[in-house]
């Protein structure tokens, strides 16, 4: 494990964060699956002008397709799922379902990278998702509504959690199979293929042309996602995974906060307090790991 590595996954978290605000921009133009097909379209091709051609013969088939499945299967089934949400109300139960992954990567780390964590782990992964969801619902989940929305709309919340999962195996998994620079660039244009796939299925392109300021936002979330996504890789592979794994809670908090930063508003008393528990889950997080101060 290496500084940097941790470092990495630190930045990405809070490009992640940042990002929010300009992927609902660009949404309102091009849709969300065009948004998104556009958004990975650009950061697949700097990450390849950055790193050059995968040498994929260097790569084991594990990782090309293994984790290259995953990774593919992550993004459109997150989107397929907040592209089904009928409601306000369950696209915000969805985006829950998708905040499992920090806790599953943690709990999936334990068998995959033979990490021998101290028993108390589980507590601190229950606090900390619990304080996103504390969070990221303003302190008003009903977990009778939640059912019953599965219910009406199983595929759609089967589709997040399949994401949550894919998620958490692709960030493990990465570890024990990825050689040298990988293959990054190759997944994201894949990932980008199969949304602009999406988008013709399912949505429709915008009558006239994106205009300057989308077309700069678009440029600028492009290099974001493809830091941010090369960030992660490198702190997967070469990091403290149950660090980087805790402080991934985070991110659906930091982007509250910088949304209502943006707007100008200051966050409720549901927030702070739920801050408060992702800080407690995380430490313990952290803390069971005996690997936790080796870096």
């Amino acid at each position: 494990m290496t500084r940097i590595g941790t470092l990495s996954g630190i930045i990405a978290i809070l490009l992640w964060s940042m990002s929010v605000a300009l992927t609902r921009s660009i949404s309102e133009v091009l849709g969300p699956f065009g948004a998104g097909a556009a958004i990975y379209s650009v950061s697949g091709i700097l990450v390849l002008c950055v790193t050059g051609l995968p040498k994929l013969q260097e790569q084991r088939p594990a990782y090309i397709w293994g984790c290259g499945s995953l990774f593919v299967i992550y993004m459109v089934c997150f989107a397929l799922a907040i592209g089904m949400a009928t409601d306000r109300a369950q696209a915000l139960e969805i985006g829950l379902i998708n905040y499992l992954w920090p806790s599953l990567t943690l709990a999936l780390a334990l068998p995959l990278l033979n990490i021998k964590a101290r028993w108390w782990l589980w507590p601190g992964i229950i606090l900390a998702f619990a304080g996103v969801v504390w969070v990221v619902s303003g302190g008003a989940l009903n977990l009778s509504e939640f059912v019953t929305h599965a219910g009406q709309n199983p595929l759609a919340y089967l589709l997040a959690a399949t994401a949550a999962i894919s998620w958490a195996l692709y960030s493990n998994l990465v570890r024990i199979y990825c050689r040298g620079k990988g293959a990054l660039p190759l997944f994201l244009l894949v990932t980008s293929a199969c949304l602009w796939l999406m988008t013709a299925l399912f949505s429709h392109m915008p009558d006239t042309l994106p205009s300057s300021n989308t077309l700069l936002e678009l440029l600028l979330m492009g290099a974001t996602t493809a830091v941010a996504y090369v960030c992660w890789d490198k702190a997967m592979r070469q990091g403290n995974v149950t660090l980087v794994a805790a402080l991934s809670y985070f991110t659906p908090l930091f982007s509250i906060l910088m949304a209502s930063l943006w707007l100008s508003t200051w966050p409720g008393s549901a927030f702070w307090s739920g801050v408060a528990l992702v800080i407690i889950g995380s430490l313990l997080c952290w803390s069971a790991s005996p690997k936790a101060n080796s870096n």
